[in-house]
Formats: C-alpha cells, sequence, structure tokens
C-alpha cells in the first residue's frame, strides 16, 4: 500500500529493504563480478611476481574494498551505498553473539557432512605469525567482504527482489566466492545471518564486527592457541563436552538472530543519489 506521502520510488526502497543509497541490482552484480575477478588477477600476479602468499591475500582481499570504493565514485554514491553507516547498537550486540558462537555451529555441520579436508588451511595457518594470520584472514575478510557481498551486493539486490530472496542471493555468491567444498556450508549459513543483520541494521558495520570474530576464534582454534578451550588431541573443554558445547553455541546464535529480528529495524534513508549513465 503506497502512503499518500510516499513518491513510489520510496516506497518500492522501502518494501525491498534497501536505501536510496543503493546501487541498482544489476550494476551490483556488474560491480561484484568486477572485484572478484580483479581479485584473482591481482593474487595470481603477486603470486607469480614472487610475492609472500600473505601479501598476495592481502592484495587479492583489498580489490574487494577497493572496487566497490571506485563503483561508488563512478556513479555519485557514497559510503551508504555499501553499508557504511551507524546502525543501532542492539545490532552490534546481536553480532557478538552470532560471532563468537556460530564458527562452532558451522565447525560440527562440516564434521557431520564430512564435505572436506581442511588440512592443507591448517598447514597454511601453522606456518603464519600470529598477528599476521589474524590480520589477513580475519581483518581484512571482515572488512573487505562485508563492504562488497552484505554492502554493495546484497543493498543492491535488495532494490529489486524480497529481503529474503536478496539475502539468499547474496550468500550464494558469498559462498560460490570461496571456492572450497570445505568452506561451502559454513560461508552460506553465515552469509544468511549476516545478511539478515545488515539489511535490518541498514549497515554493514555490524556484520564486520560479527565476521572479524567468527574467523578469529576459529582460526586461534584451529592453530591451538586456546588450548584449554579446544586442541588437536582432543582434551580441551570443548572437545570433552561436545552436545554442552553446541547447546550453548547454538542458543547465543539464536539469541543473536531474535535481537536482530525483533529489534528496530533501520529506517530507510534518502541519502543524494547520482544517476547511472
Amino acid at each position: 500500500m503506497i502512503s499518500p506521502t510516499s513518491t513510489p520510488r520510496d516506497t518500492a526502497s522501502l518494501y525491498h529493504a534497501a536505501s536510496a543509497s543503493a546501487f541498482p541490482a544489476l550494476f551490483a552484480v556488474g560491480v561484484t563480478t568486477a572485484a572478484c575477478a580483479s581479485l584473482i588477477v591481482v593474487g595470481v600476479a603477486a603470486t607469480m611476481g614472487g610475492l609472500d602468499l600473505t601479501i598476495a591475500v592481502a592484495l587479492g582481499q583489498l580489490c574487494l574494498l577497493i572496487t566497490p570504493l571506485i563503483a561508488t565514485r563512478l556513479v555519485g554514491r557514497n559510503a551508504h551505498a555499501l553499508g557504511l553507516a551507524r546502525g543501532p547498537w542492539i545490532y552490534g550486540l546481536a553480532a557478538l553473539l552470532i560471532g563468537v558462537s556460530a564458527w562452532y555451529i558451522n565447525v560440527r555441520l562440516v564434521a557431520l557432512f564430512d564435505v572436506g579436508d581442511a588440512r592443507v588451511l591448517e598447514q597454511l595457518i601453522d606456518h603464519w605469525p600470529l598477528g599476521l594470520m589474524i590480520a589477513t584472514l580475519a581483518l581484512f575478510p571482515a572488512v573487505c567482504e562485508e563492504v562488497l557481498f552484505r554492502g554493495a551486493l546484497l543493498r543492491g539486490l535488495a532494490t529489486r527482489f524480497h529481503a529474503p530472496v536478496a539475502i539468499g542471493l547474496s550468500a550464494l555468491t558469498f559462498s560460490a566466492y570461496h571456492l572450497n567444498l570445505v568452506q561451502l556450508i559454513p560461508t552460506f549459513t553465515l552469509g544468511l545471518v549476516f545478511g539478515l543483520i545488515a539489511l535490518r541494521a541498514g549497515s554493514s558495520l555490524p556484520t564486520m564486527l560479527a565476521h572479524f570474530v567468527n574467523n578469529s576464534i576459529a582460526l586461534l582454534i584451529a592453530r591451538g592457541e586456546l588450548p584449554m578451550l579446544a586442541n588437536r588431541e582432543g582434551t580441551g573443554w570443548f572437545d570433552r563436552h561436545p552436545a554442552l558445547t553446541l547447546a550453548g553455541a547454538t542458543a547465543l546464535t539464536t539469541t543473536g538472530i531474535a535481537i536482530a529480528m525483533v529489534a528496530p529495524r533501520a529506517l530507510a534513508r534518502a541519502e543524494p543519489r547520482g544517476e547511472l549513465a
């Protein structure tokens, strides 16, 4: 139903859960494709050029951030098109609860479906300095991937599709981007949850927090930095009490999702729009 004080464009933005600053859906898909392609080209070029793998990974990740930033300048959008705006604080709490717990649920899902072998990743992170590992595999992905997938892509899709469809499509794209069977299920489930939070909060900042915390804890556990909780010998608390740990993780993740569902949704913004040539 159209309000007497709403323009058709405003109503469509509210109905599809995207603010007026978002990229058009097709343009958002193009930006995402260009960003992923530039990641591959830059990563391969850096590796062939003899740069350390950590530098190659970091440079590739930066492409996911730089490409949409360039796109905003080209079409006269501002940072809101990428979800770079303050959202209600309650979504930060929801994101934190999900970040500290969803990683364990996904570990159990991967083990349940036996979709692949994570030993290659374990060998990789074992040889990187701790700070460099967290920066390269937790901080950079949290910022760069959220700007692209929950900022440009999700918000753009939400201008054309209903919110659940936009969230599902962006989660599928996020999952496919990783090109790894081991990460297929975790990235899809996280993509769904992060998409929900990003749209309702009107911001990708809470999902950056969730993404960073999720990756950091998973990496620290995999590396054996928290042996009292979990280790490869299976003597940590999580290892000895898997059912209780799963119940606690599920409760925290469910609480985070519930908070995001019931918290007041950020109103669609009406920032200045640029025109696409």
